[in-house]
């Protein structure tokens, strides 16, 4: 009895909650009518799960309270409807489970529990995962194109590879989706061959991207060897071109004349001429004129003297030829670090008499020591013995030379003590210079043509040099020689975009003079000849050098430099290191065309005028006034 009342007064509060009793009878008993105002959220779901009869799962996040009243009554579907809307606005939805019950649960992350739907329709208000097929292709802009229509929490997958896109999101969102994904069906590229009989595929090629400009809605690709042309836009576009085509592809009813004229575009003219002549001889027919070819080099035109067909075949190799060469960037990186490091430590000591005194001379001195004690000692003693005063002064000049020439720290004393004169010199010297050298050289040429590219100086080298017979009329020879960075490079584009390069990279630079005396340069050169294979864009290392030259340099007095510790006073070290490492690595860029040429242009044009706003301060660069158009 008990649980059968607990059941009424449930019914009697779903129905106070849910429903009222309607005075028109053409309502059936199943319609309702919603009418709620501050109700809790779980109890909504409670009483609507009452109504339709669905089992629901509750999510403990979710919470809320729930306002919503309904003007024309509602059968249970229509309630669920209302029901799933309501999640929605609360930021919920409903996820159907394998068994049939469903779960309430927070939108942010219900994607991952989407059920998959094979129609790709999904069910009203509730998420669905479909897969969709991208024609072309274009999964990547596919998404990029349903991604603005989709719920915020919704997710879109592509593969930019493949054709597939996965998309989890609302039934009203899947269907958008799909129309998009259809949309690009409809409007898909086609492709088509169009074979010409008596236009030149060049010819037909050329007229076409000057109709259309340079933003065509279509691409082309001449095939030269079968003389056809394919195709690539709409179906609309693609058959517009095939009649355009059509109506060019006919004979000339107007006979040739005895002379054509080629005007060239992109060939030499002086060397097609070279090519042309060794031909005509096959070209000879009998009874019919010579055929001759003349080169015009003011216009780069070619006059072609031959009977009818002969001219059409002439003019069809020349076509094939006069076609434009892609050209190569050629980078060259090369990179010099080096570390110089240099210690010095000698003691120098005399000791000697002077007027007629029976001390005895003892000395050390190191020519690898800077500062010559024995000019000091002579400037010292210079007035005791009785010297001239202009001997006494040339002492003095070199002594004060001696001591000028000192680097790093010394400590020295000296002077005389009656007749016996005594001095000492103690210096100590460590330098530590580092270097680190970057060059970029590049230069830029047509593809299977030589390029140099070369800044440095020319320097005079001695190459002999006369006094004559009797010393009259002295002369000496000279040559020139360059010193710098040099590049000098053969590219040929082979199949694939890859490169074959002819490199020689020389690096020199002048190290100094060989002798005071003598005044000859001593060079430093640094060269890579070879031959290799890179990609297009691709960085290779052409060759380098990792060095590491230690030198130790020992001067001492015999005997007495190899005693024990006391043996320091009677040498002279010194130690050098030289440490040096040195890369060179190259990189082709393949040009085609003006497009490709303009960003690695303008890359260029930027790096100068940053460098010229940076150092000179101004708001506008030289760069940009030189380049803007005269008035």
């Amino acid at each position: 009895m008990t649980m059968s009342i607990r059941k009424l007064f449930a019914s009697a509060a779903v129905a106070l909650a849910l429903s009222a009793t309607l005075p028109s009878p053409a309502w059936a008993a199943d319609d309702h009518i919603i009418n709620m105002q501050d109700v809790d959220m779980k109890v909504f779901i409670e009483n609507v799960g009452i109504v339709t009869g669905r089992t629901f799962v509750i999510d403990p996040r979710v919470n809320g309270k729930v306002n919503i009243v309904s003007e024309k009554p509602l059968n249970e579907n229509q309630v669920f409807a209302v029901f799933k809307e309501v999640l929605r606005v609360h930021g919920y939805t409903v996820v159907r489970s394998a068994n049939g019950e469903y779960r309430v649960t927070l939108l942010q992350g219900a994607a991952q529990d989407a059920p998959l739907s094979v129609s790709g329709n999904g069910i009203e208000g509730q998420f669905a995962t479909t897969i969709l097929r991208v024609p072309d292709g274009k999964s990547a802009e596919a998404a990029r194109l349903i991604k603005p229509v989709m719920h915020s929490q919704g997710q879109v997958s592509a593969n930019p590879d493949g054709d597939i896109i996965v998309i989890t999101d609302f039934a009203e969102n899947l269907r958008k989706a799909r129309a998009i994904v259809e949309a690009m069906g409809e409007g898909g590229n086609v492709r088509e061959t169009i074979q010409l009989s008596q236009l030149s595929v060049l010819d037909a090629q050329e007229a076409l991207k000057q109709l259309s400009g340079a933003k065509a809605p279509y691409k082309l690709a001449a095939l030269e060897a079968t003389n056809s042309l394919i195709v690539e836009g709409t179906p609309s576009e693609v058959a517009k071109l095939r009649t355009l085509l059509q109506s060019m592809d006919v004979g000339s009813s107007v006979p040739r004349g005895a002379i054509s004229v080629v005007p060239l575009r992109f060939a030499d003219g002086e060397g097609l001429n070279e090519l042309i002549q060794q031909l005509l001889p096959t070209y000879v027919i009998e009874g019919q004129p010579t055929p001759t070819v003349a080169y015009e080099a003011g216009s780069n035109t070619l006059v072609i003297s031959a009977a009818g067909q002969v001219q059409a075949d002439l003019e069809q190799i020349i076509r094939q030829l006069d076609k434009r060469r892609p050209q190569v960037l050629v980078e060259a990186i090369i990179v010099e670090i080096s570390d110089n490091a240099a210690k010095e430590l000698g003691v120098q000591f005399a000791l000697g008499g002077i007027n007629g005194s029976t001390v005895p001379l003892l000395s050390s001195n190191f020519s690898r020591q800077a500062g010559n004690l024995l000019n000091v000692i002579g400037a010292i003693g210079a007035d005791d013995v009785g010297l001239s005063e202009t001997t006494r002064s040339a002492f003095e000049t070199a002594a004060v030379s001696s001591i000028a020439g000192i680097d790093g720290g010394s400590f020295g004393v000296g002077g005389n003590s009656g007749d016996t004169l005594f001095g000492l010199i103690i210096n100590a010297l460590e330098t530590d210079e580092d270097s680190n050298i970057l060059s970029t050289p590049f230069v830029t040429t047509l593809d299977n043509v030589p390029a140099t590219f070369l800044v440095g100086q020319e320097i005079p080298i001695t190459t002999g040099e006369s006094l004559g017979g009797t010393n009259i009329n002295p002369f000496r020879t000279f040559e020139r020689q360059e010193v710098g960075i040099q590049l000098d490079v053969l590219p040929q584009i082979s199949d694939g975009d890859v490169v074959r390069l002819e490199i020689e990279q020389i690096v020199s630079s002048i190290s100094g003079v060989l002798t005071s005396a003598a005044g000859d340069f001593v060079l430093n050169k640094r060269e890579i000849t070879t031959t290799v294979l890179a990609n297009d864009g691709e960085i290779i290392v052409l060759g380098g050098l990792v060095q590491d030259d230690e030198q130790v340099n020992v001067a001492k007095v015999p005997i007495l430099g190899d005693i024990p510790v006391a043996g320091k006073l009677f040498q002279s070290k010194g130690r050098t290191r030289n440490k040096t490492n040195l890369m060179v690595f190259l990189r082709p860029t393949i040009i085609r065309n003006a497009a490709d040429a303009r960003p690695l242009t303008q890359e260029r044009l930027n790096q100068i005028r940053i460098e010229d706003l940076n150092q000179s301060g101004r708001t506008v660069s030289k760069i940009d006034n030189l380049l803007a158009p005269s008035r």
